[in-house]
Formats: C-alpha cells, sequence, structure tokens
C-alpha cells in the first residue's frame, strides 16, 4: 500500500500513456510542487460523478473510479498566461483502497499498485485494430504527445487506442480495469464495429 496524491479528470490514462496537463488550482500547484521535489508522482483517476474544479470551500469533492494510473512529470513549461503546464506519462495502474482530502483539499489515497500486464502479440486477425491506431495516431495534438508505440504489443495498442478513440469515458474505464490485453482488443473491436453503425 501506499499513500499518493489524487487528481481526479473527466478522462482515461493508461501506463504508457502520455498526458500534458494545465496546473492553475492552489492545491495542484503544491502537489506538482511536492512531487518534483520528492521525485515522486500521482494518480490520474476519472470523475464519476462531481466537479474537476472547486468553486468554493463548502463544495463537495467529486467521486472518483476506483482504479487509476500513477503518473510521473516528464516535461514541465511556465506558459505565457502564467499557468504552467507539464507532460506526465502513466507507470502502472493502481486500485483506491481508501481515500481522503488534506487541508488544502487535495485528494489522497491508499493505494495498491497493480502489477503490469504480461506482453502479448497482437493476433493476426486483430491487425485492423493496428491500421486504425496508426491512423489515429497521425492527428497532430496525438503526434505532439512524442509516443513510442510498440505496435506488435497487444497491451500497448490496446491502451494507445482506448486513449485516442471517441468512446465514452464509462467504456474507457471499464478497458483500464481489464488484466487481459487480448480480451480489451475484443471489447475494442466491438466498440468500433459499434462507432461504425
Amino acid at each position: 500500500m501506499a499513500e499518493i496524491p489524487l487528481f481526479p479528470l473527466p478522462l482515461v490514462l493508461f501506463p504508457g500513456g502520455k498526458l500534458a496537463l494545465q496546473i492553475f488550482e492552489t492545491r495542484y500547484l503544491d502537489m506538482i510542487r511536492q512531487c518534483m521535489k520528492d521525485s515522486t508522482g500521482f494518480g490520474i483517476v476519472l470523475i464519476k460523478e462531481g466537479a474537476q474544479v472547486l468553486s468554493g470551500q463548502d463544495q463537495q469533492l467529486p467521486s472518483v473510479a476506483h482504479c487509476g494510473t500513477y503518473c510521473e512529470i516528464v516535461d514541465f513549461d511556465q506558459q505565457r498566461n502564467g499557468l504552467l503546464q507539464v507532460m506526465v506519462q502513466g507507470q502502472v495502474k493502481f486500485s483506491i483502497r481508501d481515500q481522503y482530502e488534506n487541508p488544502n483539499r487535495l485528494m489522497l489515497g491508499q493505494v495498491e499498485l497493480l502489477p503490469l500486464e504480461t506482453e502479448t502479440p497482437v493476433p493476426e486477425n486483430k491487425a485492423h485494430l493496428v491500421a486504425a491506431l496508426r491512423s489515429l495516431i497521425q492527428h497532430e495534438q496525438i503526434r505532439s504527445l512524442g509516443l513510442t508505440i510498440d505496435f506488435a504489443n497487444a497491451g500497448e495498442v490496446g491502451a494507445r487506442l482506448t486513449e485516442f478513440l471517441p468512446c465514452p469515458d464509462e467504456f474507457k474505464q471499464r478497458m483500464l480495469e481489464l488484466k487481459d490485453p487480448q480480451v480489451r482488443l475484443s471489447e475494442l473491436e466491438k466498440q468500433l464495429l459499434r462507432m461504425q453503425e
């Protein structure tokens, strides 16, 4: 078990994925400062209900999914508008065992870091999913992340497809919680068919 800060967001990030975050709330600026000082990371977790930004001291923290991804800061930059932009990369999935907040309203979690998925190859009959991913990563916004993708690895192909496809967050969260990369590819195949109907 480990105690980590939690960053609730309306999105799902997988291990290996990258995400650019604009930080402006004091609690998160403090969190980023502490993470950089201690060379530690924080957890990104999907908001199930509630607001990402707190508008007042008496506002409830959002309710979040029980599984998220532990991230580390890989780059940062002070923007012209004064906001801090950080690039984070997912490292490992975690399961929340307990959560609470500190005095400045930062959400903290007692989490269990989960084992990395076993690497398995993409089956030949799922090659069209690799083609779909290759098409998606041509978008400028995705190219700007500077990702290196192993297109032969089922876990990586499934993770990146889940992050980039315009699917509902509930579906993406379900994909994150799956432990078997081959099952995830099958579910993504069904989802792509639904999207084409």
